[in-house]
């Protein structure tokens, strides 16, 4: 039996181009989540373009104004986070199901604020993961995989580190240290592929402006879309929600496991 392997990608902070992004999902077929903040330093996407994004893409909250929320208090941080909830769900006339602190930054207290504000996931930007979700204060954490932007192996290196990711170190050393992240990217979806797990791209829109990537985004979605009747395309949420579901299954059947040892 084939392991389990999916494919996800995110992209945060609603600028305009976003809808680039989505064009481009669009013809490659790949899902995608977009992390949207009310306002944030960058130029974010109207209420109207907020709306058409969600007639075919999941849309996450990002809090209301692009918050380090490890800098807020917490009253300032729950406005922020159930707060954006309330304003996108106001917009789209949907759940909002998945969150993403902005800079990748939150600490146990987000966690649970962002459960008891009612959001079932949270997108970290833990890179070179090919992990499934897993369950931390209550909700499900996502981490990801590659970002669509030309970082040096010292990035990676110190983001495994501040993590205590050996795996993702290990990979690392595996799948090579270039900048070409294209051509790392195809090579850690040939590892999930292998192995299982879940593949997830993301990044920023205006970063692939600035830093003139959009052919490689074009690049790797067309690859990524090579393998998706091997494993399939999916939004954060679903993600999430089908690794949830493979968990609630090991839970229930785990009791009846000791049960069975109790009496024996």
């Amino acid at each position: 039996m084939n392991p389990a392997v999916y494919i996800t990608t995110s992209w945060d902070d609603g600028h305009p181009l976003d809808l680039r992004v989505a064009e481009l999902l669009t013809k490659h077929r790949i899902s995608g989540t977009f992390y949207i903040p009310r306002i944030a330093e960058n130029e974010t996407m109207s209420a109207v373009h907020i709306r058409q994004l969600s007639l075919t893409f999941e849309i996450g909250a990002h809090t209301l104004r692009h918050a380090d929320l490890t800098r807020a208090t917490e009253q300032q941080a729950w406005q922020e986070i159930a707060g954006s909830k309330s304003w996108l769900e106001d917009n789209i006339g949907q759940p909002c199901r998945m969150f993403c602190p902005p800079k990748g930054k939150y600490s146990r207290r987000t966690l649970e604020a962002v459960r008891r504000a009612g959001f079932f996931g949270l997108r970290s930007v833990e890179l070179l993961s090919l992990d499934f979700p897993r369950r931390q204060a209550g909700i499900m954490l996502l981490p990801t995989t590659i970002q669509a932007y030309p970082h040096g192996s010292l990035a990676f290196a110190k983001n495994a580190v501040k993590r205590m990711a050996l795996k993702n170190l290990l990979r690392l050393m595996t799948h090579g240290r270039s900048t070409d992240w294209p051509a790392l990217a195809r090579s850690l979806l040939h590892e999930s592929l292998r192995y299982g797990g879940v593949f997830h791209l993301w990044g920023h829109s205006w970063e692939l402006q600035a830093t003139a990537q959009w052919h490689h985004l074009d690049e790797a979605l067309r690859f990524m879309s090579e393998f998706t009747s091997q494993a399939p395309s999916l939004t954060n949420g679903q993600i999430c929600q089908r690794a949830s579901s493979r968990s609630a299954h090991v839970d229930e059947t785990a009791p009846k496991v000791h049960a069975i040892r109790s009496e024996l």
